[in-house]
């Protein structure tokens, strides 16, 4: 399944869906502070499967996994022999969603999501940190057709609006459904598309006798 996190910029198309979001997710970044790269790739790899294997024990935690940058470099000594650091980080990062509905809300989902985490013991010298809640839908592609339909419905408004019988062309139809925030419950799908349109001087001929 595909999961899109919704952004909170704004839009810039006239024609979009609200719609109920169906995840609540957090970004999740795990490193080891591990002195040896082989270990710490070992740990990370040891914590990122932990929590894939506990998330299938939970029926309304999902794990979506994201970019991964392992450091090949060992870390440096500074100054003293216990003080070590290394850059850049080896960290890997996925999602942990939680799933909303009629009796969860953000709130709920988020307070879900750490008590999830809570309950998992990290091994060795790992650590993770998470990042900024966001809402999430699944296969926002589904809802293309329908946003086809609405934009469709637009151009012949404005074309009556207008009073001409002349050309629109429309740019970017082929680009992906994107997901905007609204809410903290709701979000807005819209397709970042463009019109042109070429005036006719006959415009469409009135009823009226």
């Amino acid at each position: 399944m595909s999961y899109v996190f919704a952004f909170t910029g704004s839009k810039s198309t006239a024609v979009s869906l609200e719609k109920d979001a169906d995840y609540v997710s957090m970004p999740l970044s795990i490193q080891s502070n591990q002195r040896d790269p082989d270990t710490r790739f070992a740990e990370i790899k040891q914590v990122q499967n932990l929590i894939i294997a506990k998330a299938k024990d939970r029926d309304n935690i999902f794990i979506h996994k994201g970019p991964i940058s392992l450091s090949p470099q060992p870390m440096s000594k500074l100054g003293s022999i216990s003080s070590y650091s290394y850059s850049p980080v080896s960290t890997a990062q996925f999602y942990v969603l939680a799933k909303l509905g009629d009796k969860s809300d953000v709130y709920t989902c988020a307070s879900r999501i750490r008590h999830f985490l809570n309950s998992i013991t990290l091994p060795g010298k790992s650590e993770y940190a998470l990042g900024q809640i966001q809402l999430a839908i699944a296969n926002p592609e589904q809802f293309r057709h329908e946003l086809l339909e609405k934009i469709s419905q637009d151009v012949a408004f404005v074309k009556q609006a207008m009073q001409t019988s002349g050309t629109v062309s429309i740019m970017g139809l082929e680009q992906p459904v994107l997901v905007r925030q609204v809410d903290d419950q709701r979000v807005e799908l819209f397709i970042n598309y463009s019109t042109t349109m070429e005036l006719s001087n006959k415009g469409i001929e009135s009823d009226k006798k």
